[in-house]
């Protein structure tokens, strides 16, 4: 390049001759800057046996006009390395800066770019159900670096309102979990930084339905082994839900029936409880896209013993036989005696 010939011939013919070939490297902190920033320009110098080397060292800056921004001179330290500072101008010219640094007849270059602010904004969903996960905000600023940003949203094409005020990281990328409004309607939302706006983001917001479950028995009361039948219904939208019926005894074990609901929300289940004691039973279901979970009241149900069997029945029917036919043949026998 032009720019770069010209700086090393007027440096080299300033340089003595010590017939030293040096490497240099220089760069910047960032690839790009919005005017009135600071450019952090750095580098090292080594010799040909890649050895740091502590000398001098010029460095100049030039505009896409190709005009001279900047001639510094230092020093690099005893490990080679160099720095300076430069600081952009308001009014600073849009595009791409050469950087040029030369120590003893060598030279390097690097180039920055100075741009207006920009920044961009996105969510992680098009459709949020409240209340859900929240939603993401994210995006990036340019020129990347530590920035603070500004969130903002619009429901149903109102006004701007606040979401929160953020920092992107130094590679100018931002994210934040936004816990959407629980009102239905249209959602945008945008970002900025030092007065520039994003185009919007855009998200749709449904609220959950609230949900009931009822739940009844036909009898109160059962004995171990005997079936109880359950029955219930769901005031839902949702249509075949799969509900839980947790039926629970008083030692603390637990079972559970899983069934369908009808379209119209009603649902059933039989069980036999097999041991004795207050059992409590409740229905649960998960809730969908459109709609809450819920939970219903815990049903007390009590079991008692089993019913005597027809063996031992008929025991005891030979048992009160016999007592009777006792009884009879002692009272005919105190009868005949009264005679007498």
């Amino acid at each position: 390049m032009i720019i770069i010939a010209f700086f090393v011939l007027v440096y080299n013919s300033a340089a003595p001759a010590s017939g030293l070939s040096y490497s240099v490297l220089v760069r910047t902190d960032r690839d790009a800057y919005v005017a009135g920033e600071y450019v952090e320009i750095s580098g090292f110098v080594t010799d040909r046996g890649n050895v740091s080397v502590s000398t001098f060292v010029e460095i100049a800056v030039f505009t896409p006009e190709n005009a001279s921004l900047l001639t510094d001179a230092t020093h690099s330290n005893s490990e080679g390395y160099f720095f300076t500072i430069l600081s952009l101008p308001s009014n600073a010219s849009l595009g791409v800066y050469l950087v040029v640094a030369a120590a003893e007849g060598s030279a390097a270059y690097s180039t920055f770019r100075v741009a207006l602010n920009s920044i961009t904004c996105g969510v992680n969903a098009s459709i949020v159900h409240v209340p859900d996960a929240p939603v993401l905000v994210y995006g990036d600023a340019y020129p990347a670096r530590r920035v603070e940003v500004r969130l903002e949203f619009s429901q149903n094409d109102g006004d701007w309102r606040a979401i929160a005020s953020i920092y992107a990281n130094s590679s100018g990328h931002y994210g934040y979990d936004w816990t959407a409004p629980g009102d239905n309607g249209n959602y945008s939302i945008r970002a900025s930084l030092e007065g520039v706006a994003s185009s919007p983001a855009h998200l749709r917001v449904f609220l959950k339905e609230s949900t009931v479950i009822w739940l009844s028995l036909t009898s109160p009361s059962v004995y171990v082994g005997k079936a109880i039948q359950v029955e219930g219904a769901l005031s839902s939208t949702s249509r075949n839900a799969t509900i839980t019926i947790q039926y629970r005894s008083s030692q603390g074990t637990s079972l559970n029936h899983t069934v369908r609901a009808s379209p119209e929300g009603a649902f059933s289940d039989t069980y036999k409880p097999d041991v004795e004691g207050i059992w409590t039973i409740s229905a649960s279901w998960p809730g969908d896209a459109l709609n809450l979970p819920a939970i219903s009241m815990g049903v007390q149900l009590t079991v008692g013993p089993p019913p005597p069997t027809m063996l031992f029945l008929s025991v005891v029917a030979v048992e009160d036989a016999a007592v009777l036919a006792l009884l009879a043949w002692q009272i005919s026998k105190k009868r005949k005696a009264s005679r007498h």
